[in-house]
């Protein structure tokens, strides 16, 4: 294994454990148990995981890089999510459900993730039952996102959104294409860089 697979790899070990303890305790054995499921590869920038109208059949975690979830409406690409180190990307009614996804997963970036085989989900849960657990708390942590995000949506301002967005995710904020950004804030790019313009006159 080479120098950089080796990081790789380390860095991608300490961040899935890191994760998953932020739902449920784990003790040494456990954490080999679940680090012997592990299997991560690099994605080149531009490669679609997942593309509208198929079914997903695998589930992520990100330990480097950054992939961008869209959806096509009338011929406009309209930016819906972003996931960057330290995410899971899972389509749950896709996978759930066996139904087409309605959206596009790309990375923007080189971008190395862990895998997890939806069809086996079954299997690893019966190996390593805290995973399961694990996997209701996120999901219900994921719906509770959702629903603040939307509500926010419509109360907040553009520029709120926007600081809001600056504030909790800053690490993404400069890898992200303005057009990207404007329109995951549901604004159009001039609009951005007239907020930003102007927080930039504040500070």
């Amino acid at each position: 294994m080479g120098c950089t697979r080796l990081v790789v790899f380390f860095q991608m070990e300490e961040r899935i454990i890191q994760y998953i303890s932020k739902y449920v305790s784990l003790d040494q054995h456990e954490v080999q148990e679940i680090l012997k499921e592990l299997e991560f590869r690099t994605f080149k920038k531009g490669t679609h995981l997942i593309a509208e109208g198929q079914v997903s059949k695998e589930c992520y975690f990100n330990i480097q890089g950054l992939v961008r979830q869209y959806e096509v409406v009338e011929g406009d690409d309209k930016t819906t999510d972003f996931y960057a180190e330290g995410d899971a990307i899972v389509a749950f009614e896709s996978g759930a459900h066996q139904l087409p996804c309605t959206f596009n997963w790309v990375c923007e970036e080189d971008t190395t993730l862990v895998i997890g085989r939806l069809d086996g989900i079954r299997d690893a849960y019966a190996r390593n039952p805290k995973l399961e657990k694990m996997s209701g708390l996120f999901i219900t942590g994921e719906f509770g996102r959702y629903q603040t995000r939307a509500s926010r949506f419509i109360t907040m301002t553009p520029e709120q959104r926007y600081l809001e967005f600056l504030e909790k995710r800053p690490h993404v904020i400069n890898r992200i294409r303005q057009y990207h950004l404007a329109s995951y804030l549901g604004i159009k790019p001039e609009t951005l860089s007239r907020i930003r313009r102007k927080i930039s006159r504040k500070f």
